[in-house]
């Protein structure tokens, strides 16, 4: 039940709104998890990375996710959904800001 209500309730906000822009993850990026990490702390850092794109996942609407800037020197990027189906519009809108924004700059010590 909680599928339908949530793809119910982004389809209404698509009702005012042509796009939705919102982070693609709700943290600014963190170092990696270490190489001798037990298997739990990859597991519980990838699922907190997904908190922003997996309803997406669920309701079908279309998202793409582009850089955007930089917070104290690491990336962050802007995830774009549009309605269902609507999978150019998103792609258009991506384009768009990258077009207006220009080059993405490159991390330091990248």
């Amino acid at each position: 039940m909680l599928v339908p209500e949530l793809t119910r309730q982004y389809d209404e906000a698509f009702q005012q709104f042509d796009v939705l822009v919102m982070p693609t993850m709700p943290f600014v990026a963190t170092t990696l998890t270490a190489a001798d990490a037990p298997i739990e702390e990859y597991v519980h850092s990838a699922l907190n990375m997904l908190a922003n794109t997996a309803p997406f996942d669920l309701t079908g609407h279309p998202a793409t996710s582009i850089p955007a800037g930089l917070a104290d020197g690491l990336p962050v990027a802007m995830m774009i959904v549009a309605p269902r189906f609507k999978d150019a519009l998103a792609l258009r809108v991506a384009q768009a800001y990258e077009t207006a924004r220009g080059t993405f700059p490159t991390p330091p010590g990248v």
